[in-house]
């Protein structure tokens, strides 16, 4: 009977899990239109949902953590949790932190072994500790993205999001 119950309430979990991302065809033409264009243009704006470490439990991410990468810069500011070599000078400097860092974006579509549509690489330095972190970014059509940055002094970590379209800055009067 418990089993049973068990049952019940996981399939409605992922009832309700997949019930998120139900879109119409409208939608998801959208959806793909909006990712092909940050991909053609290296206008990338993507928002973090969950964050996923080497050897701890997955969590959802608060909101506010983004990945950004227009006119060759870079741009995020990334919780990290996990294991690391060294001890950091202070505690921004455990994130994944950029600020505006030019990074050289490979960009590959379809790639060969890999079930995502487009595959982002690039590699960029933490401004406190001169650690390169190595990111790869799988890409989808219909606007998910999963994220792994690595560096040779912790333990990889994952993230997933979603593109969503640029915010657009308020001018100040």
């Amino acid at each position: 009977m418990l089993i049973k119950r068990l049952t019940v309430l996981a399939v409605a979990f992922i009832i309700a899990g997949c019930g998120a991302f139900v879109q119409t065809p409208q939608e998801k033409e959208e959806t793909a239109a909006l990712v092909k264009d940050a991909i053609q243009n290296t206008d990338v704006y993507i928002v973090i949902d969950r964050i996923q470490p080497r050897a701890f439990p997955q969590k959802e991410s608060m909101e506010g953590y983004t990945v950004s990468i227009k006119d060759g810069l870079l741009k995020c500011y990334l919780p990290y949790i996990g294991r690391a070599d060294f001890s950091f000078p202070n505690e921004d400097a455990i994130a994944v932190d950029a600020d505006n860092v030019p990074v050289n974006v490979k960009t590959t579509l379809n790639p060969p072994r890999r079930k995502c549509d487009a595959l982002l690489e690039f590699s960029f330095e933490n401004r406190y500790n001169y650690e390169i972190f190595y990111v790869t970014v799988e890409v989808y059509y219909n606007g998910i993205a999963y994220i792994k940055v690595d560096s040779q002094y912790r333990d990889f970590i994952n993230y997933t999001g979603h593109f969503e379209k640029r915010p657009v800055k308020k001018e100040k009067k």
